[in-house]
């Protein structure tokens, strides 16, 4: 059983949400690391619209295809040996998989423009960005087909993943909550009751961050456990809060600094030291 302690709120997954967690974390990973290949392949070979081409859908394509191998792969870990890739792809991937036809409305759309405009690299990196996005997708939603063919292979130790109504239940409770509409009193319920039912969105652990705190460090750890990473919205609200100090001035640097450090205590901001830095060379171009 893993436990994670949400100021009050008590998480727990049980052995099959765990297995269920690290499949979904893994494909994750796949898809940002595809996603990140896919645009430096781009980015070194595209200048303007009319170099993206059919061998840039190929090499996307091709990286959709490693991560389906990785599924494989995860399936024979299992003792799943009668699926192979071609199987795989065509009882469980295909459905999940959406990486072409957008591909094509993309440049379909970009070839119909082409008599009005040459885009230029500026605008070329949006179009590429959503051509990552969808690559993405593919990737990620490979964990979907895996967990399709472990439940009708009959394989238990593994929990499905989140229902459609899980995530709206988990959904509307959150909104009610962030909303205001529901008491403080029964936080903790409430916040245990919106994790367990959909424990992968990120804006929540967010809100519960910026609203609550996070003196402990396990709203970050259980982030982390489910594959997302806080530290860089940490940091946005660190920024934040030194502005808004600044905004409504503090009269000496080691107010500021003393204040700083609390906030980043409250947050569980680790990386403090650099935000005092920050403080320091405020002050010292507000003195110069």
């Amino acid at each position: 059983m893993i436990t994670f302690d949400i100021n009050g709120a008590i998480i727990k997954f049980d052995e099959k949400r765990d297995e269920y967690n690290a499949i979904r974390k893994n494909f994750k990973l796949y898809g940002d690391e595809c996603s990140k290949q896919f645009t430096e392949y781009c980015l070194d070979s595209v200048t303007n619209t009319r170099h993206i081409s059919e061998k840039h859908f190929e090499y996307g394509q091709n990286l959709v295809y490693e991560v389906i191998r990785k599924g494989v792969e995860t399936l024979v870990g299992y003792n799943i040996i009668t699926i192979d890739f071609n199987l795989f792809k065509e009882l469980y991937c295909n459905k999940y998989l959406d990486f072409e036809r957008l591909f094509n409305n993309v440049t379909r759309d970009l070839s119909n423009s082409r008599n009005k405009k040459n885009i230029k690299l500026f605008d070329i990196k949006p179009i590429i960005s959503k051509l990552c996005e969808y690559l993405y997708e593919d990737c990620f939603s490979v964990h979907l087909a895996v967990l399709d063919a472990l439940i009708d292979n009959g394989v238990t130790e593994v929990n499905s993943y989140i229902d459609k109504k899980s995530i709206r239940q988990s959904d509307a409770l959150f909104n009610n909550y962030k909303d205001g509409f529901i008491s403080k009193l029964d936080g903790c319920k409430v916040v245990q009751k919106i994790i367990m039912s959909n424990p992968y969105r990120k804006e929540v652990y967010e809100f519960l961050i910026k609203e609550d705190g996070d003196f402990s460090g396990e709203i970050e750890s259980l982030a982390s456990y489910l594959g997302f990473d806080l530290k860089e919205y940490k940091s946005f609200l660190m920024d934040m809060y030194i502005k808004e100090l600044m905004d409504r001035g503090v009269g000496d640097i080691d107010t500021a600094k003393e204040k700083v450090k609390k906030y980043a205590k409250y947050i569980g901001c680790k990386n403090d030291s650099i935000f005092l830095t920050r403080i320091d060379a405020i002050y010292t171009f507000e003195n110069a």
